[in-house]
């Protein structure tokens, strides 16, 4: 029963990812976007610059938002198991919880130790988290 919940989970979070990733190369007009190439990427690329320089846009924007904004997005994956609003599913509530709590949690899972029946599962998730994300997430969560 653990391998079926993890591969939906693993599947869940793969269709939100590459959903993501393939968004953000639309070109207003373009009919087929997944398929960029040629004059199409020449008008990607004229429209939104590069990718460095689409990536220190990204990084100028995050300096300007705040824990809780970035740990918004860091929460995207954690709704398969959580809940949209934090409010818990297969993985317990979240809702309601304090940043610290988070944080103890993840840092208790990036470590492989364990806090209830799906630590396996979360000791994948926050094992490369940053710390920084970890307080960005708790952020986030304090907020719901």
């Amino acid at each position: 029963m653990k391998n079926v919940i993890v591969a939906a989970v693993v599947v869940v979070a793969g269709i939100i990812l590459t959903s993501n990733i393939t968004s953000s190369l639309e070109i207003k007009g373009h009919p087929d976007n997944n398929k960029c190439i040629g004059e199409c990427y020449a008008q990607y690329v004229a429209a939104n610059g590069n990718i460095v320089e689409q990536e220190e846009r990204r990084a100028e924007a995050a300096k300007a938002m705040s824990p809780a904004e970035l740990g918004k997005s860091a929460f995207v994956p954690c709704q398969a198991c959580h809940g949209a609003a934090g409010e818990g599913g297969v993985g317990p509530r979240l809702q309601g919880r304090d940043a610290s709590f988070v944080s103890d949690a993840l840092h208790t899972y990036k470590a492989s130790g364990t806090r209830g029946a799906q630590s396996a599962l979360m000791w994948g998730v926050a094992g490369p988290m940053s710390d920084t994300d970890i307080a960005n997430l708790g952020a986030y969560i304090n907020t719901l």
